[in-house]
């Protein structure tokens, strides 16, 4: 009984040891990759001038998908396929629910690039929109802060100026037409 045991175990210690120094490469290559790719989407999106929470999921999404992918691939070398196929599918289910989720941030996203583009719609332009009237005291790429008449700060996400009627005040003493 225990020389079956010991039998199979070295069956299978030798049907994977051809197959370990191609594994061990591909694995070293991935990793290497990752730390590239990791790199480089973070000096992008610093050169864009994202906030550090957004570079630091955006890092920690592309981390954690480009493991997931390495991982099958080196079960996959192996020959393990069905592992392999097990590690795809739970990254597809990952992007999917992250996709769901992402809607909103992508809504926030693009009404800043057309509220930063706009150039009415500038820090210290005086604004309504909703129940808030003040004066803009930033803006950035998913929200923007106004500052009302009793000094209150209001964050406002960019994506509320494109679902509704908003109104830019000019200023009291110009005569500019916006």
């Amino acid at each position: 009984m225990e020389n079956d045991i010991l039998t199979q175990i070295s069956e299978k210690i030798m049907l994977y040891l051809p197959k370990l120094p191609v594994a061990l490469i591909v694995l070293g290559i991935g990793i290497y990759l990752i730390r590239l790719l990791k790199r480089f989407a973070g000096r992008i999106m610093r050169r864009f001038q994202l906030e550090a929470g957004i570079i630091g999921f955006v890092q920690a999404f592309l981390t954690f998908a480009c493991w997931v992918f390495l991982i099958s691939i080196v079960f996959a070398v192996l020959g393990l396929p069905h592992i392999s196929v097990a590690f795809s599918g739970s990254i597809a289910l990952i992007l999917v629910g992250i996709a769901s989720n992402a809607n909103s941030m992508i809504q926030d996203i693009l009404a800043g690039i057309f509220l930063i583009a706009d150039p009415d719609f500038k820090v210290g332009a005086h604004v309504k929109v909703n129940n808030i009237d003040g004066t803009v005291v930033n803006l950035d790429i998913k929200k923007t802060k106004i500052k009302d008449a009793n000094g209150q700060v209001h964050v406002v996400s960019n994506k509320t100026f494109d679902a509704s009627v908003y109104t830019i005040c000019p200023d009291e003493g110009s005569d500019s037409n916006i």
